[in-house]
């Protein structure tokens, strides 16, 4: 039982969606936080504030929305020096972090989930001064995600990441970076850098299987222009895809410590947010935020 909670809603997801996930969720809520706050959230940035200012106060802070809200809640509690319990009810489109977690994408069945689980501490990175719980990228990923149509996005959900990607990947270029990974520099050609700590992108997992979120490492993805063939057929895949990287072009290395550069400063995806730019120093902050998961016994 928690005395205090907070609940976070994104307040652009509309209000008779907001009524319903609500509803779905508050019974169950009522069973476990006596005193349940709840806040709308109205602009970019509103999650983040919030979470700032009154995370201390509160026993447990949840986050109703998609990944661009749970984003913001990260780099407000990564500003806690006590952070609570944090607490993802997926509301959004694709929903990559709380897929990571295992955790149901049904509101209901999410509460009752966590609710009854228990507290995983998980790994952030920090991104210069900025946080982010499931990946940053550049090249191909960032620019999927700038030209995903809104209109598509709307009304086709998670399919719009892939026509989005499918159209990118017939225009991709190289480019070329450094790159020093716990002090191993390198230099190569690349159409996506990818580095992640979650194993979830455009709602489909990754097709690697070592993938953890708190074993205080980032996995490093280089996808050269002969990999890109291989994305297309992850993409289009109808069952799970298993790879390796050592057979491929996608290149694989794993690290604590990141610093990444490119001759021009290129724009970086980071969980599905496009404002962060190359150059960049990024670090694994293990185990650094404690989040309800379900309590998954084999």
């Amino acid at each position: 039982m928690y005395e205090k909670g907070l609940l976070l809603v994104n307040g652009n997801a509309g209000q008779a969606f907001i009524q319903k996930n609500i509803e779905a969720a508050a019974g169950i809520l009522a069973n476990h936080i006596e005193q349940l706050v709840i806040k709308q959230t109205q602009y970019k940035g509103h999650t983040e504030k919030l979470t700032k200012e009154w995370g201390d106060a509160y026993h447990i802070i949840m986050i109703m929305g998609g990944d661009g809200t749970v984003h913001e809640c990260i780099n407000g509690a990564a500003a806690l020096k006590n952070p609570p319990p944090l607490c993802i009810f997926p509301g959004g489109t694709c929903n990559d972090f709380s897929r990571a977690l295992s955790i149901p994408q049904n509101i209901k069945r999410a509460a009752d989930a966590l609710m009854n689980g228990k507290t995983r501490y998980i790994d952030i990175g920090r991104m210069n001064e900025r946080y982010f719980s499931n990946f940053y990228g550049i090249g191909l990923i960032a620019d999927t995600s700038e030209n995903i149509n809104g209109e598509w996005k709307n009304m086709l959900g998670k399919v719009s990441y892939f026509i989005s990607a499918l159209q990118t990947l017939a225009d991709t270029e190289s480019f070329t970076f450094e790159l020093s990974i716990d002090g191993k520099k390198l230099t190569d050609e690349a159409v996506m850098v990818l580095i992640v700590n979650g194993n979830f992108i455009g709602a489909s997992q990754l097709p690697f299987q070592d993938i953890s979120l708190d074993d205080g490492q980032f996995n490093i993805f280089i996808v050269s222009e002969g990999g890109a063939s291989l994305l297309r057929e992850y993409l289009t895949a109808k069952n799970p895809l298993v790879w390796d990287p050592a057979q491929t072009d996608v290149k694989h290395y794993q690290g604590k410590t990141i610093e990444l550069h490119t001759a021009e400063p290129m724009k970086a995806d980071t969980d599905g947010e496009i404002y962060m730019e190359t150059p960049v120093t990024i670090e694994n902050l293990s185990a650094r935020l404690p989040f309800l998961v379900p309590d998954i016994r084999v």
